[in-house]
């Protein structure tokens, strides 16, 4: 208001404020809530023999904030029936190196049209965020592509934590498409 030349009480400012927030927040509409089951780190989801078991990860170079994104598909007896990997340039972390790889994962699960889905990752960090429905700042966008895609396209979904000893194919897999090109460039 200086450059109306205007001159307002704190009180004026701060009422202000909170009916432009206000405006703002019901410009915004309704963000639907997910349709996806949230599993616990310890609780195995109920199994069917249409459920696909995706396990992520990634690799990030400090350096070029390049992130090499993998993540592999199987039935509930373990064989493999799909796997992706594809590398990210402008990634900030490694937590979102992680983020974006889940996202990827859910992608390729969408266009082979799985629909039920346990999706495994080594990132207790990320994990811990998306089952509390309370992402950080960073992650924000990610996250909700994923809930986007998770209520747009599948039928069930669980996220849970595994170790990184259970994942050492996906931290391979991950660090072999980070190398193929670690700098980013031509992308």
């Amino acid at each position: 208001l200086i450059f109306e030349s205007k001159t307002l009480s704190h009180q004026q400012i701060v009422n202000k404020a909170i009916v432009a927030c206000k405006e703002w927040e019901s410009a915004q509409g309704t963000v639907p809530k997910p349709l996806y089951t949230k599993a616990t780190p310890h609780r195995i989801p109920d199994l069917t023999a249409d459920t696909v078991i995706c396990h992520t990860d990634a690799a990030w170079n400090k350096e070029h904030k390049v992130a090499g994104l993998a993540w592999i598909c199987s039935t509930p007896d373990s064989i493999e029936i799909s796997r992706g990997s594809s590398l990210q340039r402008a990634v900030a972390s490694p937590l979102m190196a992680e983020a974006l790889a889940v996202r990827e994962a859910l992608r390729h699960a969408s266009l082979l049209s799985y629909k039920r889905i346990w999706l495994r990752s080594d990132s207790q960090g990320l994990i811990t965020a998306i089952n509390s429905n309370l992402p950080s700042i960073e992650l924000y966008g990610i996250l909700s592509d994923v809930d986007s895609i998770v209520s747009s396209d599948f039928n069930s979904v669980s996220f849970s934590f595994v170790s990184r000893n259970q994942n050492g194919l996906l931290d391979s897999l991950a660090k072999a498409c980070l190398c193929m090109n670690p700098s980013g460039l031509g992308l």
